[in-house]
């Protein structure tokens, strides 16, 4: 499918090209680069190539660009930059704002998610839209609408390798799996590069050429109907969040799952880790400097070492930075479950490069510089896409030969074989550190100067200032100062309410006093020291009851602090209680950790387009309610399933 999804089209004529996007590209010059640069180029290549095997064709990547970027001439990314020349600029139509016309909130009426109508636009035979089908040009069909999505290749969260697998085609089938893009605000934007629209009879034909797409994750694994999932495919599910208080190492079916893609099903026999990269000696024998090592060989060769830390996934809270006014293009958007606390077995990432040549004491006591100037630790998973782009991603060289770092090539998770969802046989686990940078399935260790080329490293997880955005800035990659966007490694301090959940009914007969539970951590190690509580909405503040059992090192505090507290009710409370009325509660925390961080109030000075390290106060509503037993919670659920908003 891949193959013909390629080779369609590939003949349309270069004035269709020029006549679509009014511009070529003269060259890949070798600009004075710096290694970084040389690597992003290789990888990209090399994306490409893998893309061009599977297809028995070879397929160009030319960056693409915009009028803004046509003003500065030439685009630098993280993947690769071309010099362009402006040979005849087109200028495509403009896209009005959606109007009364495009139903996208009541699900009742037949022209629910439909493109609206759109006479002042050409109707377009898909005989055309199909020759759009590759880098050059890029159209799509969606219930009969006609798109050109050229310009967004490099700025499709879900890579440019799926976004080309597509082109020429309908995108339903496709949706009809990563059903993400159903949200309003995602259809909204794609009318705004609306070019035309299919007849009647084409806008049939293009759902039935298409097809139905393969689905790659019918081999996932089933999970536990406590998960409530942020999306379904991948599945990114987050556990009720009362539950995270019941224990203090969450159990596994209760674990927040993280998937980028599908689950690999890996045969612990024929697993492989394979560490090569500056540095590296070549074991006897052989000349390359590449290692290989078994499941078996890191169970036996090595010092099993277990180290209890949380994890929390760098877009926890998502939902919170989007609203009306203010809209995140990237999935999934959890809503506050995306943290949990686990202990890990397995054997020290630093024992392993030691293994394979490298002075991990020296350089950790600063006795010896790193060899070749090392500086990131890039890392891939088994996991891959349609295409075959795997997941990856890189962190600080210095954090894994740090006797005290404690990262982990972990294959076991509270005693048990690591579970399929959380990256059997092996895994990364990187204390203090975001979850997207511990990757699963672990595969491939490259030791580099460079960090790694990965969309899910270099894009997905930028930190960028509150005035950008994805309409305005990054839906056509590059946006202008990538280097205003740092990556995310370590979080800032957070802290939670997670019982009673988000709007519960709580039971108050008799009572005269209101117990509550939470969750506090902080990224890097940071331990906790203070959780500061408030039952008005943040008006008055008392210090929560700090509750960790296990004993963590200064600084290495990678594991979660659990919080509750008792509050006597308010007189005017209790006045109302006694009436018979029910009350409305505000509760919230701030959490202060040992570099005396604490939580903000609002999201407005740090809200991101790319949605991650969120911690601004969380507030739970509750409602307190006289004629239900004390300590009964009934909780608010929807028809089916349960959420935590």
């Amino acid at each position: 499918m891949l193959a013909s999804t390629i080779l369609r089209g590939q003949t349309r004529s270069a004035a269709m090209t020029a006549r679509t996007m009014g511009l070529r590209a003269l060259s890949t010059q070798a600009k004075a680069s710096t290694s970084a640069q040389d690597a992003s180029a290789a990888s990209t290549t090399a994306a490409v190539a893998s893309l061009a095997a599977i297809a028995g064709t070879l397929i160009g990547v030319n960056s693409m660009t915009n009028d803004r970027n046509i003003a500065q001439m030439e685009i630098s990314s993280c993947y690769r930059g071309d010099t362009l020349e402006v040979i005849e600029p087109i200028k495509m139509p403009v896209t009005p704002e959606p109007g009364p016309d495009h139903n996208l909130s009541d699900p009742s009426k037949p022209n629910y998610n439909q493109p609206p109508p759109r006479p002042d636009l050409p109707i377009i035979p898909l005989s055309e839209v199909q020759e759009h089908n590759d880098s050059d040009s890029m159209w799509y069909t969606f219930r009969g609408g006609v798109y050109d999505l050229t310009t967004f290749q490099q700025g499709h969260p879900g890579g440019f390798p799926r976004l080309m697998m597509a082109a020429g085609q309908d995108l339903e089938p496709y949706w009809d799996i990563y059903r993400q893009h159903f949200r309003a605000h995602v259809l909204e934007w794609i009318e705004t590069h609306r070019i035309g629209s299919l007849s009647p009879e084409d806008a049939e034909l293009a759902r039935k050429e298409t097809g139905q797409i393969g689905d790659m994750f019918e081999s996932d694994p089933i999970r536990s109907k406590e998960l409530l999932p942020a999306t379904s495919k991948p599945f990114n599910g987050e556990p009720r969040i009362e539950l995270l208080t019941n224990d203090y190492i969450t159990p596994n079916h209760l674990f927040y799952a993280r998937c980028h893609l599908a689950v690999p099903d890996i045969d612990p026999e024929e697993y492989r880790l394979i560490i090569s990269g500056k540095g590296i000696k070549a074991p006897k024998g052989k000349k390359k400097g590449k290692r290989k090592f078994t499941l078996d060989d890191l169970k036996t060769k090595f010092k099993k070492h277990e180290v209890v830390t949380t994890l929390q996934c760098a877009g926890n809270r998502r939902e919170d930075l989007h609203d009306k006014d203010h809209k995140i293009y990237i999935a999934p958007h959890w809503v506050i479950g995306a943290m949990s606390c686990a202990k890990w077995g397995g054997v020290k990432l630093r024992d392993v490069l030691e293994e394979c040549g490298i002075n991990v004491d020296d350089i950790a006591l600063g006795k010896e510089e790193p060899p070749e100037g090392i500086e990131h630790i890039q890392c891939e998973g088994y996991d891959q896409d349609e295409t075959g782009y795997t997941y990856g991603g890189s962190f600080p060289f210095m954090k894994a030969v740090d006797g005290l770092g404690e990262v982990i090539l972990a294959y076991e998770m509270n005693g048990e074989p690591l579970p399929r969802d959380h990256g059997y046989p092996v895994r990364l686990i990187i204390p203090g550190h975001v979850g997207a940078r511990q990757v699963k399935w672990i595969h491939k260790i490259k030791l580099s100067n460079t960090p790694s080329t990965k969309s899910y490293q270099c894009k997905s997880y930028l930190g960028f200032a509150p005035d950008i955005t994805f309409e305005k800035d990054l839906a056509e990659w590059p946006p202008k100062r990538l280097d205003q966007a740092p990556i995310i490694h370590e979080q800032p301090v957070t802290s939670f309410v997670c019982n009673p959940p988000q709007n519960a009914v709580v039971g108050m007969k008799g009572a005269t006093d209101f117990t509550f539970k939470g969750v506090a951590w902080s990224g890097g190690g940071r331990g906790i020291e203070r959780v500061d509580v408030s039952v008005d909405g943040g008006e008055s503040w008392t210090a929560g009851e700090l509750y960790k059992p296990i004993k963590q090192k200064y600084n290495h505090h990678w594991a979660w602090t659990h919080f509750s507290k008792t509050v006597a009710l308010p007189d005017d409370v209790k006045e109302k209680l006694a009436r018979g009325e029910k009350v409305e509660m505000d509760i919230t925390s701030k959490a202060l950790d040992s570099a005396f961080n604490v939580q903000p109030s609002v999201m407005a000075p740090y809200w991101n387009p790319r949605g991650i390290a969120i911690n601004h106060w969380y507030h739970v509503k509750v409602t307190l309610d006289p004629n239900l037993e004390k300590g009964e919670i009934i909780r608010q659920e929807p028809e089916e399933g349960f959420a935590n908003t």
